[in-house]
């Protein structure tokens, strides 16, 4: 009873505090932390992916798999919730007269929480909610990670990157916004900037920003330690590639996803969507389905996209319909379509792969007089409508500083509510503090 009553979050000494930021660290905190990662390490090998459509950023749970609330990581925040519920200390330290009141100690005494190793076990708690989808949870938390630890700078940084993310997957565009203006505003520690680099490589695919998004995925995958994801943003490079109309840069990070200790489907897949990108089908021998003549039935495509069909490459006719199947996606979500670039030729060697020139179907010819004056009159055209977009420049500059204006003041009106947010649930919990201390009372003078 004696050491159950000094070790109580009751008290607020010196001994309290070691003693519960001991038992945090390393009876709760990293055995729910080596769980998390584990889980997490494991999760892109438990769900199909459907290769040709855009991967996502993150490997995500199948829609009919999805859940109301919960997911994997629930065994992993049920011991931190555990962990917060015993050992987090809320009551005051008693002052010491004798003791200099300097600006760091009024500032310490003015924090809620004095468990030293808590704040870890609350952004563990904000990412396994993320992870399970449980975006209203996760949300919840790292505002509360706000509030509690708004003296650690490196801690608020790192929750508003997570928070980035949280808007990025929840389609919360002008939130996520102010989160990127706020990180570009901050020197970032050099330890969140891979976790940074993830985020906003995120956000700039989910926007369909693929020409932007381009140098930040590549800095990522330099970057990524897990190999399968990895080969994951690989395979999803070729794509943003090829919808960014770059057929033969698309072609070559589909060449790279491919080696010994990549999965089956990715290389599998990567070469099919290589043979996708040519110019024309890989094997002259089979006619075209369209013809009137043709005695080849187009097949119907598989349900699961062509993934789990292991014969596939064997055979020449799915191959060619896989071809004018992808062709088509591209076609559909391309952004531009592509320039008269250069395809590598399919090779047995890819590292001896040579792209050959395409061959332009226009032939030279005389102009008549009246082709002649008739391109010179567009060209005056042209020159009258570039000569009155420099008269209006001065009045798209005006624009531009009004609606930056009416940004900020939008961003300062957020600001706004959020501070007013977070006080009436300061006074909230301050409400119930108070409840909470007089029922102790009460029961004590029972």
């Amino acid at each position: 009873m004696i050491l159950g009553m000094g070790c109580s979050t009751k008290k607020n000494t010196p001994g309290t505090r070691a003693y519960h930021e001991l038992t945090t660290r390393y009876n709760i905190y990293f055995n729910a932390s080596e769980a998390y990662n584990e889980i997490l390490e494991n999760q892109p090998d438990n769900f199909p992916e459907n290769h040709t459509t855009l991967l996502p950023f993150y490997p995500s749970v199948p829609v009919q798999e999805e859940k109301t609330h919960g997911g994997p990581f629930d065994p992993v925040a049920d011991k931190l919730l555990k962990a917060i519920q015993t050992h987090s200390i809320t009551a005051k330290p008693r002052r010491n007269p004798s003791q200099p009141q300097t600006q760091a100690l009024r500032q310490w005494l003015q924090q809620e929480e004095f468990n030293p190793f808590i704040h870890n076990v609350w952004m563990l708690l904000g990412k396994v909610h993320l992870q399970n989808r449980d975006y209203e949870d996760a949300l919840e938390t790292f505002m509360q990670i706000q509030r509690l630890f708004k003296q650690e700078k490196d801690l608020i940084t790192e929750t508003e990157i997570w928070l980035l993310r949280i808007y990025t997957e929840t389609n919360r565009t002008y939130d996520a916004e102010n989160i990127i203006y706020m990180l570009q505003s901050k020197t970032l520690p050099p330890h969140l900037h891979d976790l940074y680099l993830e985020a906003y490589t995120a956000w700039l695919i989910h926007r369909k920003e693929y020409a932007a998004a381009i140098p930040w995925l590549k800095k990522t995958i330099d970057r990524e330690r897990n190999f399968r994801q990895k080969k994951r943003l690989q395979f999803l490079l070729g794509q943003i590639y090829a919808l960014n109309g770059e057929k033969a840069a698309a072609y070559r990070a589909f060449e790279d996803v491919k080696g010994l200790r990549t999965p089956a489907e990715f290389s599998r897949n990567a070469t099919l969507a290589q043979l996708a990108l040519q110019e024309r089908p890989v094997t002259t021998e089979i006619p075209d389905p369209t013809e009137k003549n043709s005695s080849i039935i187009k097949p119907d495509l598989p349900a699961d996209g062509l993934n789990s069909d292991s014969t596939l490459m064997t055979n020449p006719e799915q191959a060619y319909l896989f071809q004018d199947y992808y062709r088509a996606y591209l076609k559909r979500s391309s952004v531009r379509e592509p320039a008269t670039e250069s395809i590598p030729r399919p090779s047995s060697y890819p590292e001896t792969a040579t792209p050959f020139p395409a061959q332009s179907s226009s032939t030279h010819r005389t102009k008549t007089m009246e082709e002649l004056k008739k391109q010179l009159e567009q060209k005056a055209a042209e020159a009258l409508r570039q000569n009155q977009k420099a008269v209006t420049n001065k009045s798209r500059e005006k624009l531009l500083k009004e609606r930056e204006k009416e940004r900020k003041e939008k961003i300062r009106q957020r600001e706004r509510e959020l501070r007013e947010r977070q006080r009436k649930r300061e006074a909230t919990i301050r409400q119930r503090e108070q409840q909470r201390e007089q029922q102790m009372r009460e029961q004590q003078r029972q």
